[in-house]
Order: C-alpha cells, then structure tokens, then sequence
C-alpha cells in the first residue's frame, strides 16, 4: 500500500506554465481506500486516508468535513473540487462522484474529473526513459489498464485481459522507446511480471493506492489549461460522470436475463 505523506508525489506539478494559485479539494473513493486533500497555492495544507473496506458510503463524507475543518478553509472559497471517475471499484466511484457532484452543486463550483489510473501513475511520471503501466484488477485475468511515457498517456485505458496488455505494452516500447524499463503500479501491479515470468519489469508496491495529492496536481493542471469561460461550460457538476470501462454487475445481470426473441 502506498503510505500517504512520503513525499510520493510533487507538489506543483502542472504543465500548463501558469502559476497554481488554486484552493482545490481532491477525492478518491474508486478502490477500497478513500482519501482526501485539500491544496492552496500547490501547497498540501490538509490530507486524509481511510482503508476499512467499501464503506464509503458511512466514511467518505464526514472524512471530508473534517478535512476542510483541520485545513481551517471553506467550501465557498473553493477554486475547484476533483475526484477521481474511474476506473475501478463501481460502488466506490458511484459514491464519490455523487458526492462530489453535491458538494460541487451546493458551493457553486467546478467540478473536474481525474482518471484513476491517471492518477496511480502520476507519481511517477518523473521517471525518464521509463513506461509507466498502471493496472488495476478487473478480475478474471483482466485488468483496468493504461500506460505512459513521459506522462503522456501511450497505450489508451481500456478494460482488457493481462496478456492483451502485456503485449500492447510491449509492442509500444519495442516501436517507440526500445531502451525503456518498465514499471506496473495498482492493486494488480505484480500481474505483468507473474504472468509473462519477465525480470525486466518492476513492479512498484510502494504505488498501490491513489495518493490524492496526485489527484489535486492532475486537476489543477487540467482546469489551468482551459479557457476561463470555457471553464464555466465544462466542469458543470452534471458532467461529471463515472468511467467504468465495462458493464456493472447489474447491466451483467439484466442482459442474461432479458427475454429472448
């Protein structure tokens, strides 16, 4: 599990150029953790980490009152709040996005959207000469999946089974960047080294949960590279939908029992 508050990821890391002098609340609630910090001026001023299990529903609110309680600040002095889409846990990204969505609607604020595997890799985005997978299980030898190089997304999310990722992985570094080290991150970074028996391949542990300081530092870049009007448009609360990459176990349900014709 990736112990919060070690320095794991830098604090005003945004590539817009533009300085970031936002107050930003960030969420995650898409595993089985939730977290939470609060960010003024790129600084961390607050942060919290709760793993109980998928009980967000009772955790992740009172866990965010009391952040912005600790962090002395306020939801109407707020630039922005993030939270993390998906993919991953459908329970937990059902609760934190609707959450988030409340909080944004009722302090009048934007609402910006963050991938999680986005932000699993972030942190080590700093990483030359290095593909970035970040993985999360899907069970059934399938993983949620993307990967990066130079912090620029190369091989696209997708929901697949481990070995179509270990050969998409493959084929991009073997085409693109042939001297490159691997590195897998989430909760099923040891998939890519257990299943193809490689040693080129590291799997980083210390990188399993989403550091929501990774959260704060991708949405706050994001929300500096748009347009200020543009701005008003397209981080609406409404907008900010679940990414699931796959059908939920109910939309699985329904399908095999709908009636044939």
């Amino acid at each position: 599990m990736n112990r919060l508050g070690e320095g794991t990821v830098q604090e005003n890391k945004t590539g817009s150029g533009a300085e970031n002098d936002l107050r930003v609340l960030a969420c995650d609630t898409s595993s089985a953790a939730c977290s939470c910090c609060y960010q003024q001026d790129g600084t961390t001023v607050a942060m919290s980490f709760l793993s109980v299990g998928l009980k967000h529903s009772q955790t992740f609110m009172p866990m965010v009152h009391d952040l912005i309680k600790k962090a002395s600040a306020r939801y109407e002095d707020l630039d922005l709040i993030a939270c993390t889409v998906g993919p991953g846990s459908f329970t937990g990204i059902r609760i934190g996005v609707g959450a988030v969505q409340a909080m944004a609607f009722a302090a009048e604020k934007p609402a910006v959207p963050v991938s999680s595997l986005k932000a699993l890799a972030f942190p080590l985005f700093d990483r030359e000469n290095t593909l970035v997978v970040s993985m999360i299980d899907a069970r059934n030898a399938r993983v949620f999946a993307a990967a990066y190089f130079n912090g620029v997304e190369v091989v696209p999310e997708g929901a697949r089974p481990v070995e179509e990722m270990i050969r998409m992985c493959d084929l991009w570094r073997d085409g693109n960047a042939p001297q490159a080290s691997i590195v897998t991150c989430g909760n099923a970074c040891r998939m890519y080294a257990d299943d193809s028996k490689r040693v080129d391949v590291t799997p980083m542990f210390a990188f399993q949960e989403i550091d929501p300081r990774a959260v704060a530092a991708i949405a706050a870049d994001v929300f500096l590279r748009v347009d200020p009007e543009e701005r008003k448009r397209q981080f609406i609360p409404e907008a900010l939908l679940p990414v699931y990459l796959t059908r939920t176990a109910a939309e699985r349900n329904l399908k095999t029992c709908a009636p044939k014709d």
